[in-house]
C-alpha cells in the first residue's frame, strides 16, 4: 500500500497473536518548473500488538460452603506473555481484593447467616494492552444453623410439646435431619423436618431419657451446607403405680373400726392423694398417704356408701397415675320404736305389740323370760294380743326383750335390745262369809271381809235397806241392829265386789231378818 502526504491517524489492527510491525518508506518529492526532484527515503515502522485475549471459555461461578475449598481457577490466552490481573469485590469470602495470575484453591469464609458473593473480573494484559476483562463470581454459603431447641420433660401417656426448627439463616433453604437415639419414648430413630407432638411412652419405674441430634443443612445456589448439630432432650417420667394388694371395698356396721388401708409402690418419691365422695361416713373428704382405721359412722336408717378415689403422684415429677376406686359401706344400726308396759288382769286380752323400727328389712326377734302369763318363750316379728294368764294370787311380770339386726351384703348389725313388760294381775277373790238370821232388835254379826289376794279392797251393796243396813259400803261390815217392821221376816242380799288392781269378782252373803 502507498500514498502521499502526511499519514492520518488511523486503527491500530492485529488479529494475530503476534506483534505485526509495519516499515512504512517516505520519499520527499520536489517539482519546480516541471522538474521533480526525489530525495533520499526515509524509513519508520509501526508494530501493532496482539490484543490479549483468554484461551476457552469464561471461568465458571462458584458456589461453596463456608470453610470448603474453592476450585483453582487457571487463565490462559494465545498470546504470549499476556499477563492476568484480577480484583475481588468482596475479600470477606476469603480472597484477597487483588492479584496477579492464576487463583488458587482457598478456603471459602463467610461468618454471617446469608450468602456472600464476591465478583471476579479479570483483565488480561500484554505488550502494556489490556484485554477484554472477563467476569465470574464465587459465593460463600453462610454455616447452615438451627436455632437452640428447649428440653422437654413430660408424663408417660401425655402429648409432647411440637417442635419446630428455626434458623437465623436467610438468602436459601435449611432443611433439617434429626436422630433419636431412645425410640422407647415414642420417637422415631430418625426424621426429617419439624416433629409433631406425640405421646410419649415411659413403661417403667424410672424417667427415661432421649436426646435428638438435628442437623441443618443450608442449600443455595444448588450446592447444600451441612451445618453443625445441636442436641436437645426429651425426658419421659414414669406413671406413678399402685401395686397389690390393691384396697378392697369394705362393708362394715355403723360404730364399727374399718380396716385400715396401705397403699403400696415400687416407685420412690411416689405419694397416695385420695378423695371421699361422703365424709358423712367419718373419714375426711380428701387426704394424703394411708387410710388409718377410723369408727365407721352412719347416722341414717339407710347403707351410706363412699367412694375412695385414691391417685398415685410423684413428687419428684408432678405426674399422676391412673386413679383406684373402693368403697366403705356402713349399714345402719338397726332401732326399735318405744314399747309402752303394759298391766293386766287374769283372763283379760292383751294389746297387739307392734315391733318395728326406722330401718326398713329390720328383722325383729324377742324372748319372754315368763311364758306362764300366756306369751311363748320367743318369736319374731310383731306380738299378737293373747288371753293373759295369773293362776296365782299375786302379779306376775314377764319381761320381754326385743332384739333388732339389720343385714346387708353379708353384714349383720344388731341393735341395742330393749326390753318391756306384760304384768298380769290375779283375780281378786272374797272368801266365803256366811249367811245370817237375826230377831229384830238384835244386833247382828260383824262381817268382816277376807281374800287370798293381797291388798284387795271389797265394796259391797244392799238389796234391802229396811233391815236396818246402809245401802252400800266398802270394807267389812261392822255390827248393826237389825229391824223387821212387818209381819214377817225380811231378807236383805248384800253383794260384796273384790278389787285388787282392777279386777273384780262378785260375792254375794245374805242376811235374813225374822
Amino acid at each position: 500500500m502507498n500514498g502521499t502526504g502526511n499519514i492520518a491517524s488511523f486503527v491500530a489492527t492485529n488479529v494475530t497473536s503476534v506483534p505485526v510491525t509495519a516499515t512504512i518508506t517516505v520519499t520527499p518529492l520536489y517539482t519546480n518548473g516541471g522538474v521533480t526532484c526525489t530525495g533520499t527515503p526515509r524509513s519508520f515502522t509501526i508494530t501493532v500488538n496482539p490484543t490479549p485475549t483468554f484461551t476457552g471459555p469464561a471461568p465458571l461461578n462458584q458456589v461453596v460452603c463456608n470453610g470448603s475449598p474453592t476450585t483453582a481457577v487457571t487463565f490462559a490466552g494465545p498470546v504470549a506473555g499476556t499477563v492476568f490481573n484480577w480484583t475481588n469485590s468482596n475479600p470477606a469470602i476469603g480472597l484477597a481484593a487483588s492479584g496477579t495470575g492464576n487463583i488458587p484453591s482457598f478456603i471459602g469464609t463467610n461468618a454471617g447467616t446469608a450468602p456472600i458473593t464476591g465478583t471476579i473480573t479479570v483483565t488480561p494484559t500484554a505488550n502494556g494492552c489490556n484485554g477484554t476483562p472477563r467476569v465470574f463470581t464465587i459465593t460463600v454459603n453462610p454455616t447452615a444453623v438451627v436455632n437452640a431447641v428447649a428440653n422437654q420433660t413430660v408424663c408417660n401417656g401425655t402429648l409432647t410439646a411440637a417442635v419446630n426448627f428455626t434458623t437465623p439463616n436467610t438468602g436459601g433453604t435449611v432443611t433439617y435431619s434429626w436422630t433419636n437415639n431412645n425410640t422407647t419414648i415414642g420417637l422415631g430413630a430418625s426424621g426429617v423436618g419439624n416433629i409433631g407432638a406425640f405421646t410419649a411412652i415411659n413403661t417403667g419405674f424410672l424417667p427415661v431419657t432421649a436426646t435428638i441430634t438435628v442437623t441443618p443443612t443450608f442449600t443455595n445456589g444448588g450446592v447444600s451446607c451441612v451445618g453443625l448439630p445441636i442436641t436437645f432432650t426429651i425426658t419421659v417420667n414414669p406413671t406413678p403405680v399402685m401395686v397389690a394388694p390393691f384396697p378392697g371395698n369394705q362393708l362394715l356396721c355403723n360404730g364399727s373400726n374399718t380396716a385400715p388401708v396401705n397403699f403400696v409402690t415400687p416407685m420412690p418419691g411416689v405419694i397416695f392423694v385420695w378423695t371421699n365422695n361422703q365424709p358423712s361416713i367419718g373419714l375426711a373428704a380428701n387426704g394424703t398417704g394411708n387410710i388409718p382405721s377410723f369408727v365407721a359412722t352412719n347416722v341414717t336408717n339407710a347403707p351410706v356408701t363412699a367412694t375412695v378415689t385414691v391417685t398415685p403422684v410423684s413428687i419428684l415429677t408432678s405426674c399422676a397415675g391412673t386413679p383406684r376406686t373402693f368403697t366403705i359401706t356402713v349399714n345402719p344400726t338397726p332401732s326399735i320404736n318405744a314399747i309402752a308396759n303394759q298391766t293386766v288382769c287374769n283372763g283379760a286380752t292383751t294389746a297387739a305389740i307392734t315391733i318395728g323400727g326406722p330401718v326398713a328389712n329390720t328383722v325383729y326377734s324377742w324372748t319372754n323370760n315368763n311364758t306362764s302369763i300366756g306369751l311363748a318363750a320367743s318369736g319374731t316379728g310383731s306380738i299378737g294380743s293373747f288371753g293373759a294368764i295369773n293362776n296365782t294370787s299375786a302379779p306376775v311380770t314377764a319381761t320381754i326383750t326385743v332384739t333388732a339386726t339389720y343385714t346387708n351384703g353379708g353384714v349383720t348389725c344388731t341393735a341395742t335390745p330393749v326390753s318391756f313388760t306384760i304384768t298380769v294381775n290375779p283375780a281378786a277373790t272374797v272368801n266365803a262369809v256366811g249367811n245370817q238370821v237375826n230377831c229384830n232388835g238384835t244386833n247382828t254379826l260383824a262381817v268382816t271381809l277376807s281374800g287370798p289376794v293381797a291388798g284387795t279392797t271389797f265394796a259391797w251393796t244392799n238389796s234391802n235397806t229396811a233391815i236396818g243396813l246402809g245401802a252400800s259400803g266398802t270394807g267389812n261390815i261392822p255390827s248393826f241392829t237389825a229391824t223387821n217392821g212387818t209381819n214377817g221376816p225380811i231378807s236383805g242380799t248384800i253383794t260384796v265386789t273384790p278389787t285388787a288392781r282392777e279386777l273384780a269378782e262378785v260375792h254375794r252373803s245374805h242376811l235374813r231378818i225374822r
